[in-house]
């Protein structure tokens, strides 16, 4: 079997039984329940918030994460705890539309408007400190400003980033998409068919050959390894499931994951959950990029673990915005194409490549 524990859901609307290899001989023996048949069809919200010292294309378009993506009518458009979000900057005005008024995270439950400075850390501005003699540090600060790291769900965070390693940024966005369509809640709004990202226990109805026959590569063979750890932290130590789940806790289970053997989970993609999720703000991911950069501009070769600690320990609290900054100007200056130049890009007109929603047939 690709898939475990699927016999009896089979349905014919659903897009995981489109895909799946077994969905002939699973037909035979399940019913077609109609209600599955209906997706949620929310209310509109709509708002403005007074913005300061915030680029809402910078921080969306940063590379940090996978479920957004800017239209061609100039919205930014996401999934994000849930909820579906439009967003648009006009100056110091941010504009959205949202598919609901409260959005339920691992730090409690907030309005829309809080949510989206909490998210978004619109009120956070960092406080970066450059010393003297770093010019490249001061310039690649000057060119970000406005810049946030965003607080994504931990659980897809971790799935992200696990499918990230040696996948280009619109792939990963592809799968990460793919994985919400099959499994997640499907929630037409404005036009589109957006999907929730999936929960841990139906994530876990997915084995490797699934992943494998889905053209996942071989880091198909870690996902079932964190799926299952992450399941059963969740069945051990949580009756609520996830959703009840805080920040220390999320800590500890990316901790955990990076201690267990096939996990998908080392140095770099637990720095980067750390960074992107878990307000771990000190963490420093190291990729060929972050090598590149510490070796050409300040003379530093080594492990990346070494890089990591050198980073870290010099750049204190705000070690991952410093690292971010330098990151993004050094692939700027030397990125091939303009698809790679994070600063280029986010403030060029241009829409994304990958939206996360399919338009609806009129």
């Amino acid at each position: 079997m690709s898939l475990q524990g699927c016999y009896g859901k089979y349905h014919a609307g659903k897009p995981i039984c489109s895909f799946c290899p077994d969905s002939e001989a699973c037909s035979a023996e399940s019913p077609t329940p109609e209600d599955l048949l209906t997706a949620a069809v929310p209310a509109l919200v709509k708002g403005t918030l007074d913005v300061e010292q915030f680029d809402l294309a910078l921080t969306l378009y940063s590379g940090q994460t996978f479920r957004w993506g800017r239209d061609t009518d100039g919205w930014w458009k996401g999934v994000a705890y849930g909820v579906v979000v439009w967003l648009r900057q006009e100056e110091r005005q941010l504009r959205y539309a949202c598919s609901a008024a409260s959005v339920s995270t691992y730090a409690g439950s907030f309005e829309i408007e809080s949510f989206l400075r909490w998210y978004l850390r619109t009120d956070e501005p960092p406080r970066v400190r450059v010393p003297r003699p770093d010019r490249h540090l001061r310039r690649a600060r000057d060119r970000m400003k406005g810049f946030r790291f965003v607080r994504q769900e931990p659980w897809e965070c971790i799935i992200s980033y696990i499918l990230s390693v040696q996948a280009h940024m619109g792939l990963t966005k592809q799968r990460i998409q793919f994985l919400s369509r099959i499994l997640g809640r499907e929630v037409v709004f404005q036009g589109g068919r957006y999907w929730t990202f999936p929960p841990v226990d139906q994530l876990a109805l997915l084995s490797e050959g699934y992943y494998r026959h889905q053209k996942f590569g071989w880091r198909s063979k870690f996902l079932p390894t964190s799926i299952q750890y992450v399941q059963e932290v969740v069945q051990s130590r949580f009756s609520g499931g996830a959703s009840r789940l805080g920040l220390e806790d999320w800590r500890a289970v990316v901790d955990g994951l990076l201690d267990t053997p096939n996990s998908g989970i080392g140095l770099k993609v637990a720095k980067c959950i750390d960074l992107f999720s878990l307000d771990r703000l000190f963490a420093v991911p190291v990729d060929t990029w972050v090598r590149k950069m510490a070796a050409d501009w300040y003379g530093v070769e080594a492990t990346d673990a070494k890089i990591c600690q050198w980073a870290e320990e010099r750049g204190g609290k705000l070690a991952g915005y410093k690292n971010e900054y330098l990151f993004a100007y050094y692939r700027e200056l030397h990125a091939p194409s303009l698809d790679d130049r994070v600063i280029s890009f986010s403030q060029s007109d241009a829409p994304s490549s990958v939206l996360p929603y399919e338009i609806l047939e009129s």
